[in-house]
């Protein structure tokens, strides 16, 4: 089984993004599944449901967030919806009191069993949240995923972070995919039967910051008066992901190995 996974969707320009290329990648990637960040999908902040109806008719079959998935106050309502097929983050205090859950499980059939996880962590985010590592060691002790393929999106800042979540994993879940930084990183590799990625990247505008016009932000950066980001609408444009190469079935473990992990990142002027 071959997933997609998508970093960071940023605004227009990232939706656009996926119009023009995805069919594409799907095709000659032989992707059965795709998976995206889509926090940012609404004007860089934030996603609704008219959003996720648009992206899905791309061909995104679902979608993890981060903390901007609260960012736009009538999403919260669609969050409700258990046929949404999205993710909020997994560990939140109080989190069975929150709208939305953590991780969803789905049935391919033939292809068999997917669990997608969403997952923020502690350093540098606005957010405070339960312990990203209990929390995992928690979720996994209360299913049985055995000969599912398990995608953790680990959406936080620290590299280290990051790194140190990947390890702790290692052969506990398919894939620990990085998002929230937006800039895709180059060290992809399998641990143990686990695929590893610091930061998937984004897909959106290229000559901005992140996301934002370079103006505000430059601005932002030299004077205490700050103006809000806005986003960049010119310009190149980025398409950063991950293509996921996984075992058609486990060999005796709980998990279905991931056997290959490739950065598939694509450019538009």
């Amino acid at each position: 089984m071959n997933i997609l996974f998508i970093g960071d969707i940023s605004g227009r320009p990232g939706r656009q993004t996926i119009k023009e290329i995805l069919p594409q990648i799907k095709n000659e990637n032989k992707v059965d599944f795709v998976i995206a960040n889509a926090e940012n999908s609404a004007g860089g902040r934030g996603v609704t449901r008219a959003i996720i109806d648009e992206l899905s008719s791309y061909g995104i079959d679902f979608f993890t967030t981060g903390e901007h998935v609260w960012d736009i106050k009538d999403f919260k309502d669609e969050l409700h919806d258990q046929k949404l097929p999205l993710v909020r983050p997994l560990n939140y205090e109080r989190s069975e009191d929150l709208p939305g859950v953590g991780f969803k499980e789905i049935d391919l059939g033939s292809k068999g069993r997917i669990v997608v996880i969403a997952l923020l962590g502690q350093t540098f985010m606005r957010d405070f949240v339960k312990n990203p590592f209990w929390e995992m060691d928690r979720i996994l002790d209360e299913n049985d995923w055995e000969n599912a393929a398990i995608i953790v999106d680990f959406h936080t800042e620290a590299t280290a972070e990051k790194i140190t979540m990947g390890n702790y994993l290692r052969n506990r879940v398919t894939a620990v995919l990085g998002t929230h930084t937006h800039v895709g990183t180059i060290d992809a590799r399998i641990l143990g039967k686990t695929g590893y990625v610091t930061d998937v990247g984004m897909v959106g505008p290229n000559d901005a910051s992140l996301w934002a016009n370079f103006d505000n932000v430059t601005h932002n950066f030299k004077y205490p008066f700050k103006k809000p980001f806005e986003m960049e609408m010119i310009g190149s444009r980025v398409f950063n992901s991950v293509l996921l190469e996984i075992d058609d079935k486990s060999t005796g473990n709980a998990i279905r190995k991931c056997k290959k992990i490739s950065r598939i990142d694509k450019y538009l002027e």
